[in-house]
């Protein structure tokens, strides 16, 4: 290095020959003026205007504030004297963290994650004939920290904890990244290309909020462009996800975001496991994607942007296993499954729309129980035989966590037609539903224009309560007397959870 020294020297030693070297002691004070040198850390000047100097037979230091590149820092630098000098020195104290200082010592952070700045306290070992050793920790107050891509952001007065390490070479290489803030906690690794910026950062374990824990890789794209992300496996609750209401975020919407989750949870009773698609984040968040319900049957599906969120459309040419796997109807086979799900209106809420082609029912003991009260026979042992078709299904519900609203339901067929509206309450595993059943629909049906969807001319009303595994069945037969036309006027209000 070189500066300026203002030194005293105190030397002690016995006035005789050949003197040992444990038999001197000196004691060196004083001051280092205008001071910088650019072999301590190769690559980066560290200069001071003051530097007090001490020395002893132990070790020579250096302490007071200057800067390390662009950091601004207050430290000492130690260098053990001598059998010890070969383990080499070091440098610690406190240092003022800004992206644009980390970015200067060849730590550049993906594009918006740091700004603002904040104390930490620093570490830096400098071991002989290796790369310069670093350590750094801070509480993260006085630092904005955000995540656009996602969702998540610190303000600069709420505190957490950031440690890094990192071995400043060229390339530096930060071998330990753990940051801890309000809904995020991340531990991970990043290398860095050879001019600067960011190539990859892996996180294995990534917890944002309540609704994603897993592993999350960020991809440098070069500068200015926002990092490209894969999420690596783990778990993502749609319940607990952030409304996105408001504009979008701006800038470059970066590349598509592949995608592999264990599990993704939907409801307290479906989830979609094993899923793997490919998004981009182009005007919000879109893309495809592959899955199976509950561990079953396979399904595709679409997410695309909507009002508070994302809208997922699901696909399956197995409907009755898809509803087998999610615990909602397990007597139905085959059928074309296209099943919309929205955020609904207040947190945990989402609302469903559903439509099943060509769908067979059999053994189903409370469609049997209401065909059994018509007095249908033919058709209770067409149920019991083959089963029942029906050439179309559609279900308008809301999903929450207290259990399934069913709006409106319909299923029509050549010999039957049943519509639906009621409730399914989770926690007790009761159910309460409501509407009607008309037979011989191909020729009935025609009462469908002056009526809801899957109720004839002439039907039957009907009310099935109580637990699902044994529910009540009742049937008005006056009803039958009443048209389509005028059934609205009588029909009971549906039911509602909550009520």
């Amino acid at each position: 290095g070189r500066g300026r020294a203002v030194l005293r020297t105190d030397l002690r030693l016995p006035l005789v020959r050949q003197v040992p070297m444990k038999d001197i002691d000196f004691r060196v004070t004083g001051e280092l003026r205008d001071a910088q040198s650019d072999r301590l850390v190769p690559g980066r000047v560290i200069a001071a205007p003051v530097l007090t100097v001490a020395a002893d037979p132990a070790q020579l230091r250096l302490s007071g504030a200057g800067t390390l590149g662009i950091l601004p820092f207050d430290a000492a630098w130690t260098q053990p004297l001598g059998l010890a000098a070969e383990a080499g020195s070091r440098i610690e104290g406190r240092a003022t963290l800004d992206a644009a200082g980390l970015a200067d010592l060849g730590v550049a952070l993906p594009a918006g994650l740091v700004a603002g700045a904040g104390p930490a306290t620093v570490t830096i070992d400098l071991p002989r004939g290796a790369p310069p050793r670093l350590q750094l920790s801070s509480d993260l107050t006085g630092l904005r920290l955000a995540i656009r891509e996602l969702g998540w952001s610190k303000p600069a007065a709420t505190p957490g904890r950031l440690d890094l390490t990192a071995d400043l070479g060229s390339p530096p290489r930060v071998d330990r990244l753990a940051i801890e803030a309000p809904g995020l906690s991340a531990r991970g690794r990043l290398t860095l290309r050879p001019g600067g910026g960011l190539d990859r950062a892996t996180f294995d374990q990534a917890v944002v909020g309540r609704w994603f824990q897993g592993g999350v890789v960020l991809t440098g794209q070069g500068a200015g462009r926002p990092p490209g992300i894969e999420i690596t496996g783990g778990r993502l609750d749609l319940r607990a996800m952030p409304r996105t209401d408001g504009p979008r975020p701006r800038g470059p919407a970066g590349p598509p975001i592949p995608v592999r989750l264990d599990r993704l949870e939907v409801s307290d009773t479906i989830a979609l496991t094993g899923l793997t698609g490919r998004f981009s984040r182009a005007g919000g968040l879109n893309g495809d994607f592959t899955a199976r319900v509950n561990g079953a049957a396979a399904i595709t599906g679409e997410v695309v942007p909507a009002p508070g969120g994302s809208a997922i459309r699901i696909r399956s040419q197995d409907a009755g296993g898809v509803m087998a796997a999610a615990g909602i109807f397990a007597r139905a086979r085959g059928g074309v499954l296209d099943l919309t799900l929205t955020p609904g209106d207040t947190p945990g809420e989402t609302m469903g729309d559903a439509r099943v082609t060509n769908l067979t029912v059999r053994d189903m003991p409370v469609l049997a129980a209401l065909l059994n009260a018509i007095s249908v026979v033919g058709l209770i042992e067409q149920l019991n035989a083959q089963g029942l078709v029906f050439a179309e299904a559609q279900a308008r519900f809301r999903l929450i966590p207290e259990g399934v609203e069913i709006r409106r339901a319909s299923a029509v067929g050549a010999s039957l037609g049943v519509s639906m509206e009621g409730i399914y309450d989770q926690a007790r595993r009761r159910i309460r539903l409501q509407g009607v059943i008309s037979p011989v629909y191909l020729l009935n049906g025609i009462g469908a224009i002056l009526t809801r969807r899957g109720e004839g001319l002439f039907g039957f009303n009907y009310r099935v309560r109580g637990p699902v595994d044994a529910p009540e069945v009742s049937v008005n037969p006056l009803s039958i007397l009443t048209p389509g036309m005028f059934r609205e006027l009588f029909r009971g209000p549906a039911p509602q959870l909550g009520n």
